[in-house]
């Protein structure tokens, strides 16, 4: 399910046959506003749909030169979980995740 504000959106799917968690993908900053705190913001409404909608624990990826983003989450109270090498990209993509 895709969720949008007036600084960007992101999407919220649940795990196949594990529909308490949650899988949030597809988060995005629109370019001319990004640097400006307005991430922290629509993660916290990510945070308020994922506890609304009933799941239990959230999953996402990240690019680890993702700094921005990564910020974002570790503000947000989300834990690092993993890393891998991303065949797709050439570059580490890490794993976080946050109980709910």
């Amino acid at each position: 399910m895709r969720f949008a504000t007036q600084y960007g959106a992101y999407e919220i799917e649940s795990v196949p046959s594990q529909p308490q968690v949650a899988i949030c993908h597809g988060f995005f900053v629109h370019h001319e506003i990004r640097g400006q705190g307005f991430g922290h913001q629509i993660k916290a409404h990510q945070s308020d749909a994922l506890v609304e909608l009933k799941y239990d624990f959230a999953i996402c990826t990240v690019a680890a030169s993702n700094e921005a983003q990564r910020c974002v989450l570790r503000k947000a109270g989300w834990v690092w979980l993993a890393e891998f090498d991303n065949s797709k990209t050439g570059e580490m993509t890490e794993l976080w995740g946050a109980e709910l």
